[in-house]
């Protein structure tokens, strides 16, 4: 059976299409870089070891789609995903962000990815012991409502939600910091987790008897028993496994750390960024909080827009360890134009519904939708270029009449028409009203 993993080349670039307007080479790139992970799982070892995933470059300005892109094809394959901004991060033995903390990050996703799936799979077993529970309490309070059946059906009907019950429920410890929480400090952090479960361990843990409604123990029962199905489980270790095969980072703003030759203060700190994400890169083992996690097989993805630069003015080393390099194209008034309609909830479509759930039926005329998209495109090529984020400026100023005025002031049915929409943009072209709505 073809799951989302299993996807072709082609059936992923189908997929992006309806989410992301245009960059067809870079969802090619993408599309072949989650295949091959495909592909590499079939291989037999020891060769599937030898095989590394190929990072890539994304090069482009502002806006065009290198986030989106990235971010859609992690959701496709329900892989552990993050995004950061190399400029958060410094060198090792600067006081700030330690690059490591970039996997951690990952590792956390994965985590938490692991164990909603582990959730969803023991969920039934966790609300059958709820349900015995709730049976247990309510049968204790002296009152007669019947056979068991009667009882357990009157509890499935909710028909006893409100009837105060009593129940003994784990009380969480309070946290002790062994070690002070530093931040960026990846390991002290780690320390303090790794202490306080040994604690937790030697202490045990405490129980207290509490009195609730049928309605709010049912939800705390259910986060109780699905804590103690998941205690001991392996759904930390598949998220470990998780990272490690199928993460993606997308590290953003790449070019704001290349340092110029022979520099010195920020330029150092920029080189030094460089030489720590390296070995990432490269593949080392990180220690987090879950366990040690291995990088080998993690794809990489960077993006920026390297104004006045280019992927050659990286450190040697890290640019062999970003083999593929795609560009980016800057949007058109067309692109604009079908970013604005086109897309699975599409900007337009997201102001019509607001606007509806007020009362208010807005209709937009195609000339108006093509006005918006020539606005768009008139002010990037004005101003800074920022992209497809250049419309949710435009749409907001347009609108701004019928979202002040919904649902008391304007009611019913309104048609936005290319004449209006023009006469309206037409203040913001002049650059007369603008500060508020342009980014």
């Amino acid at each position: 059976m073809r799951t989302t993993k299993t996807m072709t080349p082609a059936e992923t670039v189908t997929w992006l299409n309806r989410h992301v307007i245009g960059q067809d080479q870079a969802k090619r790139t993408v599309a072949i870089a989650l295949r091959n992970r495909h592909r590499r799982r079939l291989v037999e070892e020891p060769m599937q070891s030898e095989i590394y995933p190929s990072n890539l470059i994304m090069m482009g300005p502002t806006g065009v789609g290198k986030t989106e892109i990235a971010r859609r094809m992690a959701s496709l394959v329900e892989a552990p995903f993050i995004k950061v901004e190399a400029t958060k991060y410094t060198e090792t033995g600067y006081v700030g962000r330690d690059v490591e903390g970039i996997i951690r990050d990952l590792v956390r996703s994965a985590v938490n990815l692991a164990t909603g799936k582990a959730r969803e799979e023991r969920r039934g077993e966790a609300e059958t012991r709820v349900s015995r529970r709730l049976l247990d309490a309510v049968s204790k309070n002296g009152v007669n409502y019947g056979s068991p059946e009667e009882l357990v059906e009157l509890l499935s009907a909710g028909r006893l939600d409100d009837l105060e019950i009593e129940l003994s429920v784990t009380e969480k410890a309070m946290g002790v910091e062994i070690f002070p929480m530093i931040p960026g400090q990846g390991f002290d952090n780690q320390m303090n987790d790794q202490m306080k479960k040994m604690l937790e361990k030697v202490i045990g843990k405490r129980r207290k008897k509490i009195c609730l409604t049928v309605s709010d123990a049912r939800k705390k029962l259910f986060d109780d028993e699905m804590s103690r199905i998941l205690e001991g489980g392996d759904h930390i270790q598949e998220g470990l496994k998780l990272a490690q095969e199928e993460g993606i980072v997308f590290i953003d703003e790449i070019d704001k750390i290349i340092g110029s030759e022979g520099g010195s203060g920020p330029d150092v700190s920029r080189m030094g960024v460089q030489r720590d994400i390296l070995p990432l890169v490269e593949g080392s083992t990180v220690a987090t909080r879950y366990g040690p996690v291995k990088t080998d097989h993690i794809l990489f993805i960077a993006a920026g827009a390297f104004h006045g630069s280019s992927p050659a003015d990286l450190i040697p080393e890290l640019q062999g360890r970003f083999p593929l390099r795609v560009s980016l194209d800057p949007l058109s008034e067309e692109d604009l134009l079908r970013i604005l309609t086109e897309p699975e909830n599409c900007i337009l479509d997201q102001y019509v519904q607001l606007l509806a759930a007020d009362g208010l039926e807005l209709i937009v005329d195609g000339q108006a939708k093509r006005k918006i998209a020539a606005t768009a495109r008139h002010l990037n090529e004005e101003k800074e270029d920022i992209g497809a984020r250049r419309l949710r400026s435009v749409l907001s100023f347009l609108l701004d009449e019928y979202l002040f005025g919904a649902p008391d002031i304007i009611q019913g049915k309104v048609r936005l028409t290319g004449k209006k929409a023009q006469e309206r943009l037409a203040v913001l072209v002049e650059r007369k009203d603008e500060d508020g709505y342009i980014l």
